[in-house]
């Protein structure tokens, strides 16, 4: 066997020919051990199928060679396919101790090899405990998302998988992990096959890349890289083009003439004593490494404040009957789209009606601008004297100014107060007070209450595993019971309500509830963050950010150590879904002539695989600075500037009339039309970032 070592001395890599033909095999070097986690036939790592739906079928190698090459020490295998492709791979260890591969398939027949579908096959142990990473798409199988809606799934079948185009993937992996032995003697391996995307044009203008994703088999798990074919929870052919909908795709087959090769660059992880549960941190601890991203900044930041403020103040209404507030949709802002719902008030969710107050009143106090101050204070005022209801701490939140009424929301058609939407609003409004505060003013007597109220019912309103209810009856009572994220902006709330009134009790609440949400979902991740959004119902990434956040939080209060893990662990989670690298897009797309770069960007969910600005840009890159971690700083500053693109910097941009807008879903891949950008614009859009730009403007100097 053929062998070479990485740098740190640790990771193994061998192959050679045996009377079985070649055979590959990764491990581990420590403590005098050697442990191997693939040792596997070469024909047993390759595919190779012609015709439709492709196949996994085993193939046959002839003129295996193996050898050591190269001044860096690498292996070169080559072998004959089939009697029909010539396979040449080349195998080095980077500086990173990545195992690099570069792989080529060249048609050495005399026919065109027609709807040929090939790549790289890696059975691995299944173990106990397995739980397999593909980042927007697949989280330990996506536990906690609605048997009733489509979203990826494994299944736990047999032959079952899913296998996605690479444009899907805000990093361009899948990471698997198991253990070996009991759970409190064995030990735990993790395995991440990354691929270093690379893609082709048809004369049409067509971009193709290749796939990856993973396959259940009986005895493990294979983690597959594909030519572009691809596979929806078992079924081939198939992809998931918008919200529980799937469509036949063949756009991944690939014809081969005669003399011509298909090359491939791919990145191999491996390790062992990773907590169970924790894999996905190995690979974005290589993603930076691997592909350096860089993202677009068509905007500085005062130009971000300039344009977002001026779509805050498009979203700005009063009224005779005392209203004041933003209105979470302007439907002049689109020209020509008919408004689907009448103006109205939201707060929480995706109105952030007091976030938009708080910009109001951060601008005001900056520029000494009276009318912004009691803009912003009005606005609030008139949320805490409308939105009471008869349980002291729960309110109401929403507002229709057409018929000057109070409603609440709606789930499985019943009214509700949603836990994440009165938690984001109470800790908003504890901001407002703090911004106050910092300034030199007096707080209203009333703000101080209504965080006072709705502390005192955080508190006393936990669920008996916890956590918070994803809402609660207009009664108080749960509406659900199931264990979900949601809830943890009132933990936040609770925590910055502390800071506001200095009742020890309230950090105390804080901390049992964030330890709470750690014991549901971070510890081991049998049951990843989910469903903090009531229309997605499965994994999402502002579940994940609301723990990060709520750890940082509570490590700025206290600066415990603990914390900071725990913000650790949720900033890597969610950075799980925010793209390392940029896709290129068809030619004739808005996207391929404005050349988005999606680098910075995050997605959404496991259901909805397109971008939007929803992150905490600033937090993350402060946490960064504040615990000496550049890779945090790099990547929220990054994302920041890439969510300049697509603001409507003039009338008529992005099919918006007022500058400032910005539309809430990009779409980076073939979900919902690949290359486009939708006008949907809710006011979140516009207080998430200004809120952003306002703080790194600070930050700044500005």
């Amino acid at each position: 066997m053929h062998a070479i070592v990485s740098r740190d001395g640790r990771k193994l890599a061998e192959a050679g020919v045996d009377a079985a033909g070649g055979r590959l095999r990764l491990g581990l070097r420590g403590g005098g051990e050697e442990a191997w986690l693939l040792d596997e036939p070469l024909e047993r790592l390759l595919t190779f199928s012609e015709g439709t739906p492709w196949q996994t079928a085993d193939v046959s190698l002839e003129d295996v060679y193996v050898c050591s090459s190269g001044e860096e020490p690498g292996l070169r295998i080559s072998a004959v396919v089939n009697g029909l492709l010539r396979i040449k791979l080349e195998l080095t260890f980077d500086d990173q101790s990545l195992l690099r591969l570069q792989v080529s398939w060249t048609n050495i027949s005399a026919r065109t090899l027609t709807d040929a579908a090939l790549g790289l096959l890696l059975p691995l142990p299944k173990g106990e405990q397995s739980k397999v990473t593909i980042p927007h798409m697949l989280y330990n199988d996506n536990p906690s998302s609605d048997p009733q809606r489509i979203v990826p799934k494994l299944g736990r079948g047999h032959g079952r998988g899913v296998i996605c185009e690479e444009h899907r993937l805000p990093i361009p992996g899948v990471n698997v992990e198991w253990q070996e032995g009991m759970e409190s003697e064995g030990t735990s391996y993790c395995f991440t096959l990354f691929s270093v995307p690379s893609c082709s044009e048809t004369e049409e203008g067509t971009v193709r890349y290749g796939s990856l994703g993973a396959i259940e088999e009986e005895n493990g798990i294979v983690a597959a890289a594909l030519s572009g074919v691809v596979m929806f929870n078992g079924e081939k052919d198939v992809v998931c083009t918008a919200k529980s909908r799937t469509d036949s795709w063949r756009g991944g087959y690939q014809n081969l003439a005669p003399g011509e090769t298909l090359a491939k660059d791919y990145a191999f992880d491996w390790s062992h004593g990773v907590r169970p549960g924790r894999g996905f941190r190995e690979m974005v601890r290589q993603a930076l490494h691997l592909y350096d991203p860089r993202g677009a900044e068509p905007l500085s930041t005062e130009e971000i404040v300039r344009l977002k403020t001026n779509a805050l103040d498009g979203r700005w209404r009063s009224g005779g009957r005392g209203e004041a507030g933003y209105v979470k949709f302007a439907p002049e802002a689109v020209p020509g789209r008919a408004p689907k719902h009448p103006p109205h008030f939201m707060y929480g969710w995706t109105g952030q009606g007091l976030k938009l107050a708080w910009c109001d009143l951060t601008l005001g106090l900056r520029r000494g601008e009276e009318q912004r101050i009691t803009k912003a204070v009005q606005a609030a005022d008139f949320y805490l004297h409308g939105s009471r209801t008869e349980v002291p701490g729960l309110r109401r939140g929403m507002y229709d100014l057409a018929e000057g009424r109070w409603d609440h929301f709606r789930w499985n058609g019943e009214e509700v107060v949603p836990s994440r939407a009165l938690g984001e609003t109470i800790a908003d409004l504890a901001d407002l007070a703090l911004l106050l505060r910092g300034h030199g003013r007096e707080i209203p007597a009333g703000w101080t209450e209504a965080v006072r109220e709705a502390a005192d019912w955080f508190r006393r309103s936990r669920l008996p595993s916890g956590v918070y209810p994803a809402a609660w009856r207009t009664d108080g009572t749960p509406a659900d019971s199931m264990v979900t994220a949601a809830g943890l902006p009132c933990t936040i709330a609770l925590a910055k309500a502390y800071r506001v009134g200095g009742d020890a009790d309230d950090l105390i609440a804080a901390e049992a509830g964030l330890r709470s949400y750690y014991e549901a979902h971070a510890a081991s991740f049998d049951r990843p963050f989910a469903r903090s959004t009531l229309d997605a119902r499965c994994e999402d990434k502002e579940a994940g950010m609301y723990f990060f956040l709520a750890a940082y939080e509570l490590y700025t209060l206290t600066g415990r150590d603990e914390y900071r893990e725990w913000a650790e662990i949720g900033a890597d989670w969610i950075l799980t879904f925010v793209f390392h690298w940029n896709p290129v897009y068809d030619r004739g797309t808005p996207f391929r002539d404005q050349n988005l770069l999606a680098a910075g960007w995050p997605g959404v969910s496991v259901q909805n695989h397109h971008l939007d600005v929803y992150f905490p840009t600033y937090e993350l890159w402060k946490f960064g600075r504040m615990t000496g971690r550049p890779d945090y700083e790099r990547i929220g500053r990054m994302s920041f500037g890439a969510m300049g693109q697509g603001i409507c910097t003039q009338p008529g941009e992005y099919g918006f009339s007022r500058a400032g807008e910005q539309g809430e879903g990009f779409f980076q891949t073939n979900w919902n039309g690949r290359g486009h950008s939708n006008t949907w614009n809710p006011s979140w859009v516009i207080a998430l970032v200004l809120q952003n730009a306002l703080r790194f403007r600070e930050e700044e100097g500005g």
